[in-house]
């Protein structure tokens, strides 16, 4: 199984844990490509959320198959 969360989300780009607003969504995929696309688009600094507040988010994908586990933050790896 293949999941992508955001991990933390904050309004400032000073650090991921700077607001209310941690463990926001968790989302099944099915192909690690679809969840890796989605990780670096929802990271990208400057995303939007539905207030219209500027979020950035901290972003995970785990395969549970293979135990594989990558992040993401402003739209960059940081894996490893």
């Amino acid at each position: 199984m293949i999941i992508g969360a955001i991990t933390e989300s904050a309004d400032t780009e000073t650090g991921a844990a700077s607001s209310g607003e941690n463990g926001t969504a968790l989302i099944h995929f099915f192909t690690m490509s679809d969840a890796i696309a989605w990780a670096e688009m929802q990271s990208l600094t400057g995303a939007y959320g539905t207030s219209g507040t500027r979020n950035f988010c901290l972003c995970t994908v785990i395969n549970t198959d293979t135990q594989q586990h990558r992040w993401w933050w402003g739209g960059q790896e940081y894996t490893g």
